[in-house]
């Protein structure tokens, strides 16, 4: 990895941290904006759901623009968005404009999920699942600064001084995106831009490696996956469909548990900060999961690991389901599940372009994550129904299971499909492009 390769999976960290800084903070300003306005659970569900609607709104209308303007551009144009979103929030004068903004909010975040394809072509090849991994810890690192900045801000200053904050940072991001952040080899390569060899040229000398005097010849093949109905074509809309359901299934528990569980803690307990804690240790326990992850992808196959914490997932969400209520448990189990969740959502992050050429990675990838996220804002949006219908909390949790569950058997038949290609030959159906950086 060399300095500029360093630099791009920092910066595309950066706004990732951002991102989990952004979406968390609604889930602690929940109980104070519900008060202030006398906002239901039903409505709060809705207000919640707003920024996943935009998510999965941006990443399906936006990934293929990542595909064919380029990385850089999409990185800017969305940091600028979601900019607009928190100035909104700040000044909303009532809950409907909350909802808008939280809306904007999302769509520009989703509008940045070409960053995972972003992460992986300028990871080596050797070290590709542990960069990812890495990568992967920024957004419970944002998730865990919001729950610390709330901590700090919400009672001297109101709930609405998390969205002032929030816009710093959004500036501040579109400050050094479009200041440090350098454009992808890999789609400068599969989808040839004006000079696009004078700009591969130009970041290779960057990073000390030689200048290439042609461009690789694209093949036939390479053609064929450059359309984005191709995402859905043979063996790789196969690929498309375990992601996309395996995906949202994890989205569901994971949204619902960063989403209700601060609220659902503070309510058991009578205590509002215990609320805050449950929610900033489980955030914690997701920068644990990552790293974790990041360190065992060294000498295990990331879809190996996405499989067993998966699994175990299952296991740590029915066990808090059994116990919840139990303040000291609710932190022990809350580190775990954080832990398990977002070490899965990293193997996702790892697996998912492995599925693609790169002509078509930040259009695939993307699309898995606007999927997967439209599918999950049934999930909080469904749990303040349930809620007011009467639901106890260590049920719901018993309900996340499923999901999880259904999950699980994807990553399962992924491997088979996977392992299909390679036995049958297909692996030349979808190349990848030759990538210097590699």
């Amino acid at each position: 990895m060399t300095g500029l390769q360093i630099r791009a999976v920092a910066v595309a960290m950066a706004l990732i941290i951002m991102d989990g800084f952004e979406i968390a903070m609604m889930a602690f300003t929940a109980k104070p904006m519900a008060d202030a306005w006398g906002v239901s659970d039903a409505t709060l569900g809705i207000v919640l759901s707003a920024s996943l609607f935009g998510m999965a709104a941006g990443a399906i209308l936006f990934s293929p623009v990542g595909d064919r303007l380029g990385r850089r551009p999409l990185t800017t144009i969305s940091v600028t968005i979601v900019l607009v979103g928190m100035v909104l929030a700040a000044v909303a004068p009532n809950v409907a404009v909350l909802i808008v903004a939280r809306f904007l909010t999302g769509f520009g975040i989703g509008a940045m999920s070409q960053l995972n394809a972003y992460v992986s072509e300028f990871a080596s090849d050797r070290r590709r699942g542990t960069v990812v991994g890495i990568y992967a810890t920024g957004f419970p690192i944002g998730a865990t600064l919001a729950g610390v900045a709330a901590s700090l801000l919400v009672q001297p200053a109101g709930w609405k001084s998390m969205f002032v904050a929030g816009a710093v940072l959004a500036l501040v991001m579109l400050v050094v995106s479009w200041a440090f952040l350098p454009e992808s080899i890999d789609f400068l390569v599969a989808r040839r831009p004006k000079n696009a060899l004078e700009r591969v040229n130009t970041v290779l000398n960057k990073m000390g490696r030689p200048s290439l005097k042609e461009l690789p010849e694209v093949t036939e093949v390479e053609r064929a996956h450059l359309g984005v109905t191709a995402v859905f074509a043979g063996a790789t809309g196969r690929k498309t469909l375990v992601l996309w359901l395996g995906y949202a299934c994890l989205m569901a528990a994971y949204y619902f548990a960063n989403s209700w569980i601060p609220k659902l803690a503070a309510e058991s307990t009578g205590d509002d900060q215990m609320g805050t804690t449950v929610g900033s240790f489980l955030n914690f326990g997701g920068i644990l999961g990552s790293l974790l992850f990041a360190a065992v992808a060294i000498r295990v196959l990331p879809r190996r690991i996405l499989q067993v914490t998966m699994a175990l997932s299952v296991v740590g969400t029915v066990a808090y389901g059994a116990t919840f209520g139990v303040a000291w448990l609710a932190v022990v189990l809350g580190v775990l599940l954080g832990v398990l969740a977002v070490a899965a959502v990293a193997g996702f992050y790892a697996v998912a372009p492995e599925a693609y050429p790169a002509a078509l990675r930040g259009t695939g990838v993307g699309w898995m994550l606007g999927v997967g996220r439209l599918v999950s804002i049934v999930s909080p949006i469904s749990i303040g129904y349930l809620l007011d219908g009467g639901w106890s909390a260590g049920s719901l949790f018993y309900l996340m299971a499923v999901p999880l569950a259904i999950g699980t058997v994807c990553i399962i038949v992924l491997g088979r499909l996977q392992k299909g290609e390679v036995g049958e030959g297909h692996q030349a159906q979808v190349p990848a492009t030759p990538s210097p950086v590699a």
